[in-house]
């Protein structure tokens, strides 16, 4: 007998070369829970995503629950396993983002999972800028102030974050697109890194809008640049990286809603539209917005195509500059 790797018998099974153990029917769908797997713990960012996304398919899934299911540990391995080994019959699905499935698989060594082939990306929820900002008393107040400054001084800037997050790599990607040296420092969580920076312990933070917004508004905190295709609702006096010279600086965060791979089409094109309609309603929006998040309603092909470009970009960062863990 033929064995298969999991990945390919899935595949067979999507492409019918193989009788499927089990039948999803979409117009049946669904029959029972769904759950949403956040592979963090509750409270933070993939969390409230999570929770408003399971509030928002609600009303769509014929009266049976969606139920956010924390799997924390392990920097998301745990949770983001969990989802690629289950059944792709759309019980459960997963909260992923730029970190658990762009950043995360290019980190290790021996790569715990495949954040693009081990799941069916069903739509993207939301996107939102970060925001690059200084200490106030440092002669810096634009992208090109910045770059001459740390020409001036290699070394001298330091930014701070967790190791191997987005915000770590957008600091790594200025890095090498200037051609400037700054010091990253790490810490436990991106919050002690911003406490820092408003204290002037460090000069430079790389951090969403809507984390920065009330110390940019209060003067702690000086912004030079949101590295997003347009200018960030919240900060429209703050130019854009292609406004300040530097358009290849394009960093943003963003969530996306998946199954594990060898989710059926008809399956994976109900989920979608039920997505979609959500995102289009007023009160999404605006409960986004709070979150410094634009919706970002697409088609099953364009949140994968989105996400194969963002993973190609952090691969390249990361093996440039050597990040690896084991």
């Amino acid at each position: 007998m033929t064995h298969f790797p999991r990945r390919e018998l899935l595949g067979l099974l999507a492409a019918g070369g193989l009788a499927r153990p089990f039948t999803v029917r979409a117009a049946d769908y669904p029959t029972r829970a769904v759950s949403i797997v956040v592979p963090y713990a509750a409270g933070g960012s993939s969390d409230v995503v999570a929770r408003f996304t399971a509030e928002m398919l609600r009303p769509r899934m014929d009266g049976q629950p969606v139920v956010v299911e924390n799997r924390p540990s392990a920097n998301a391995v745990i949770g983001m396993q969990h989802v690629a080994r289950a059944a792709p019959d759309g019980y459960t699905l997963l909260l992923g983002g730029a970190s658990t499935n762009a950043v995360n698989p290019h980190l290790y060594r021996r790569k715990p999972y495949d954040g693009i082939a081990d799941y069916t990306a069903l739509g993207l929820v939301g996107t939102g800028p970060l925001v690059v900002s200084v200490h106030p008393g440092l002669p810096i107040h634009n992208l090109q102030e910045l770059i001459a400054y740390a020409k001036a001084n290699p070394g001298k800037l330091a930014f701070g974050s967790s190791i191997g997050v987005t915000l770590h790599l957008a600091g790594e990607l200025l890095k090498t697109l200037a051609g400037i040296d700054m010091l990253h420092v790490p810490y436990n969580s991106n919050t002690q890194a911003l406490t820092d920076v408003v204290a002037g312990r460090l000069q430079v933070m790389f951090d969403p809008v809507s984390n920065s917004a009330p110390f940019i508004a209060d003067g702690r905190l000086r912004p030079i640049v949101v590295p997003a295709p347009r200018r960030a609702a919240a900060l429209p006096d703050v130019p854009t990286s292609a406004e300040a010279g530097l358009p290849a600086f394009e960093v943003l965060t963003w969530f996306g809603l998946y199954g594990p791979a060898g989710m059926p089409a008809e399956l994976v094109a109900t989920l979608n539209r039920r997505l979609n309609a959500g995102l289009a309603e007023r009160t999404s929006v605006e409960r986004l917005a709070r979150l410094g998040l634009d919706p970002a309603p697409t088609d099953p092909a364009g949140a994968a195509a989105y996400l194969r470009a963002d993973s190609e970009k952090w691969a390249e960062v990361i093996r440039r500059i050597g990040l690896v863990v084991d």
